[in-house]
């Protein structure tokens, strides 16, 4: 997948996980599965 296209999907998959913070996700958890999702992705966008 081109790195620019996986940069958008992985913004798109982050805006989703924001919303599973409000339905008793742990901001923990959020982080381990957004970072796997990018590795796996191969996006190179950071997010703080």
């Amino acid at each position: 997948m081109p790195a620019k296209n996986a940069n958008i999907d992985y913004c798109g998959i982050r805006n989703l996980l924001c919303l599973l913070a409000g339905q008793g996700f742990t901001e923990a958890e959020l982080k381990k599965i957004a970072a796997r999702i990018a590795q796996a992705t191969g996006a190179t966008i950071i997010f703080c």
